[in-house]
């Protein structure tokens, strides 16, 4: 099975067997089509035929159980609706994001950046994960939304239980995980009923304040929309960029030659970003349900069929990446889906690019000599965001 702890470590040389000998293919033990090619998976994503909207079935089943609020919120995400649910949603969300000014946070992403960073220029050694990617990343999207600094410990906390719901709910997710999001949902409800409350008072300028003030053509946010995709938010900027920081650096560190050409050309740096996301994706797949009968990929699909269209293996496709599995910071052009296609192109990708840029410049101007203290990498179990649970380095400064 392509999705499995054991497969984690490195997925992808199972992922080009089974994309070169079956592409797109029924999977009984999930329950869903497998789409693994480059060309499929981007046109699905385009596709309108193919919904977005996942959640339905699993709310009607989950109707007058402890679980139903947990479909409640999962289903006022707007990654989650379709037209034209999704552009009410997305139009509101990305008026608070544009308003929030991101572009504006750089020197103050720098300076976090160089905080997280300076204890390793005494001690000469640092878990990348726990010391600068997880930080890094939650630091920032707490102060644009506006959380608190003693609170964003504990919202960390609720919204990584979220995100293994939201990521893996229509997939492979246990009991135990489902309680655990539906507790950490509940308490995140509570936390931000008091913080827009504080907000309708206030003329505050972070972007939970224009979430709270939305309104366009007579339109606002409802409080539960404004809780799920607060949690959206909140995970897009924060556990995606944390695999994008840590799943690069290591990429980096077993690849020298590449970590040199950045260092002699820092100009390489966003363009080592895009093929960073290209090489390791952080979010392994997304879901799509069929609306109606139809012939894809040479099969044929039925009119509620999951599909499960895997960005990582799309990544890794000889027929649209020449030497696919050979990591080249230089590569351009380069149409990578980690950031997914179409009308549900991430609402956070520019935050997502800046953070990782300035991350990436940082980490290099502040150490001329970096190297991985273990070669033994262990990665989480949530099955759909892939990323070390610790990178332990040695540093120079």
């Amino acid at each position: 099975m392509i999705f499995s702890q054991e497969n984690i470590v490195d997925p992808f040389p199972s992922l080009a067997e089974q994309r070169e000998n079956a592409p797109v293919s029924w999977h009984d033990d999930l329950k869903a089509w497998v789409v693994l090619d480059y060309r499929d998976i981007s046109s699905a994503l385009k596709n309108p035929s193919f919904s977005s909207n996942r959640v339905t079935e699993y709310l009607a089943k989950a109707r007058g159980t402890d679980l139903e609020s947990v479909y409640e919120i999962l289903s006022l995400l707007m990654l989650q609706r379709d037209e034209p649910d999704h552009s009410r949603l997305r139009n509101l969300v990305h008026f608070a994001f544009k308003k929030a000014a991101v572009e504006t946070y750089e020197a103050r992403i720098r300076e976090m950046a160089q905080e997280l960073l300076s204890p390793a220029r005494k001690s000469g050694e640092m878990d990348f994960v726990s010391d600068f990617a997880v930080p890094l990343p939650i630091m920032v999207i707490s102060e644009i939304v506006g959380i608190p600094q003693e609170d964003r410990g504990k919202v960390k906390r609720l919204c990584d239980g979220f995100s293994v719901v939201a990521l893996n709910f229509y997939a492979h997710i246990t009991d135990e995980q489902l309680s655990y999001g539906r507790d950490c949902i509940e308490e995140f409800k509570s936390y931000l009923k008091h913080q827009a409350d504080l907000r309708h008072q206030s003329s505050e300028t972070d972007l939970l304040s224009y979430l709270v003030h939305a309104e366009e053509d007579g339109e606002k946010l409802s409080f539960d929309e404004i809780v799920a995709n607060t949690l959206l938010l909140l995970n897009a900027g924060n556990e995606t960029t944390t695999c994008l920081l840590a799943n690069g650096l290591k990429s980096l560190l077993k690849q020298p030659e590449q970590l040199a050409r950045m260092r002699q050309d820092e100009s390489l740096i966003r363009l080592a970003v895009e093929e960073l996301l290209r090489y390791e994706n952080p979010v392994q797949f997304v879901g799509r349900i069929c609306t109606e009968d139809m012939e894809f990929g040479g099969k044929n699909l039925k009119q509620g069929d999951l599909v499960l269209l895997v960005l990582a293996s799309a990544g890794r496709d000889p027929l649209e990446f020449p030497e696919p599995d050979q990591l080249d910071i230089s590569r351009h052009p380069n149409h990578h889906l980690a950031f997914s296609s179409g009308p549900h192109l991430c609402a956070g990708v520019q935050l997502a690019r800046l953070e990782a840029r300035i991350g990436f410049e940082e980490v290099i101007r502040t150490f001329s000599h970096i190297e991985l203290a273990s070669p033994d990498i262990q990665y989480g179990s949530n099955l759909n965001l892939r990323c070390p649970l610790a990178l332990p380095i040695k540093t120079i400064i």
